[in-house]
Formats: structure tokens, C-alpha cells, sequence
């Protein structure tokens, strides 16, 4: 919000500026050369340039605006996170044929339906959140409420396959991975140190839906797919493949699920 205060500010008196100068320039070549003009033509040496100020991406004055897309993705990874294990704890409680703590396959298909139901929620209510408490503009709010539910059912099904595969020891490597983004979506590339701008930026989840709810929300006609969604799509199937892969596991303790 405050780039673009300063830049609607900013752009108008450069162009002042760059009218004054160039008309002056203009106006001591057509005196030295005593050239006869029209008032026509002096008012059109006084401004050779013409501008036209487009708001072609609105910005929202609220102050949370500038964080949204911040704050969006991290809601989409909690939302998902704390869906997952409940789900997960859920379905682990009620597993029916098996008795080692490894969920069947009709539990894992039960997840992923439920994960579907899970994700809905989740994107009805970030944007419900975002547009309607707060006011931050959503140029097209389909491909928002889809794109945010494709992300978090992304994050729903790289948590479910943690779970699935380690049980709850697999809890602690999910809050590393958010952890570990956090740096990654807070700063520009530019600032990220070695190690996270070659071994964490390309690979961390959260950096690839950070950049496609950025574009969504701040530029007018975005696309969800390219890619960040690219990469989203890889990350999911292959937790999908991970989460039936876990049924074929055997004699493992079944975790406390107190």
C-alpha cells in the first residue's frame, strides 16, 4: 500500500518535471530560431507530454493489505495443519481392520474425501476473512476461492502423508517445514542466505503458494497455473502415493493418541 501511495504521488510530478524541462528546451530552440507560431502550437510546447494516471490494480488503504498474502498463506498451512492431525487422529481411533497403528486403504480414501470437505472450508473462510473483514480487494473471486482451496489441500496432503507414514513423530518435521519457510516468504530472494536461497527456496511449499496468492491478490488477470501450481501439483501427488504407500507398512506401535 505504501509503494503504491508513493508512486501515484511520485509518477505525476516526474512527469511535471519532465514537461517543464523538455518545453523550456523547446521554447529557447524556437526563440533563437525565430520561428512564428500559433497559440496553438506554444500551448502545445508547454506540455509535450501527456499522461494519463490507470488504476489498473486496486489497492485496498487498509493497513493489512500490504501482509495479506503473508498472512493468507500461513493461515492456509495452520488451517491445514491442525485439519490433518485431528483428521488423522480421527481416523487412526476408528481404523477398524487394522491393529498395528498404520491406517487401511479405506481409511486413507476416507482422508482424502474428508480432506476435500476439509480444504472447502478453509478457502471459504480465508476469503471470507480477507474480502469481507478486511476489505483487501479479490479481482476474481472463483479462481481465489480455487486457488486457495488447491493449495491447502496440497498442504493437507504432504501433512496427511507425514502422519501417515510416521505418526505423530512426524509432527515436529511439519512445523520445521513451516519454520523453515518462514524466512523464505518474508524476504526477497536477494536477502535469503546461501543455504536458503539454494537449498530451501526452490523446494519449500509455502514459497510456491506464497507466490501464486501474491500475484492473485495484487495483479489483475493472474493466473493460477504456471510453475509454482506446477510444483504444488508434483508435491501433492506425490503425497498421495506416500499415503497408500503407508498401508503397506507393517508392525509398527500404534501412537498415543491421547
Amino acid at each position: 500500500m505504501t509503494v503504491a501511495t508513493i508512486l501515484t504521488t511520485a509518477l505525476p510530478k516526474m512527469t511535471d518535471h519532465l514537461n517543464q524541462k523538455i518545453s523550456n528546451e523547446y521554447i529557447t530552440v524556437a526563440n533563437k530560431s525565430g520561428l512564428t507560431l500559433s497559440p496553438q502550437d506554444w500551448s502545445k510546447l508547454q506540455t509535450p507530454i501527456h499522461t494519463t494516471l490507470i488504476k489498473r490494480n486496486k489497492v485496498s488503504t487498509k493497513e493489512i493489505s500490504g501482509m495479506a498474502p503473508f498472512l493468507v498463506t500461513i493461515f492456509c498451512w495452520l488451517g491445514s495443519l491442525i485439519a490433518s492431525l485431528l483428521n488423522w487422529r480421527d481416523h487412526s481411533k476408528n481404523e477398524k481392520k487394522r491393529t498395528d497403528g498404520r491406517l487401511s486403504l479405506t481409511s486413507v480414501t476416507s482422508q482424502l474425501i474428508s480432506g476435500i470437505a476439509i480444504v472447502t472450508a478453509i478457502a471459504v473462510s480465508v476469503y471470507f476473512f480477507t474480502k469481507v473483514c478486511y476489505s483487501v480487494p479479490i479481482h476474481d473471486p472463483k479462481q481465489f476461492l480455487l486457488m486457495i482451496g488447491g493449495i491447502s489441500f496440497v498442504f493437507y496432503l504432504l501433512q496427511s502423508a507425514v502422519l501417515d507414514l510416521l505418526g505423530l513423530k512426524g509432527w515436529p518435521l511439519l512445523l520445521i517445514i513451516w519454520i523453515g519457510s518462514m524466512a523464505v516468504i518474508t524476504f526477497i530472494p536477494q536477502m535469503l542466505s546461501p543455504f536458503y536461497h539454494n537449498y530451501v527456496y526452490d523446494i519449500t511449499p509455502i514459497r510456491f503458494a506464497y507466490d501464486l496468492i501474491l500475484n492473485q491478490m495484487y495483479i489483475t488477470d493472474a493466473l493460477i497455473t504456471g510453475p509454482s501450481m506446477l510444483s504444488l501439483l508434483y508435491i501433492g501427488i506425490a503425497s498421495i502415493f506416500a499415503m497408500y504407500a503407508s498401508t503397506l507398512i507393517k508392525k509398527r506401535k500404534k501412537d498415543s493418541l491421547a
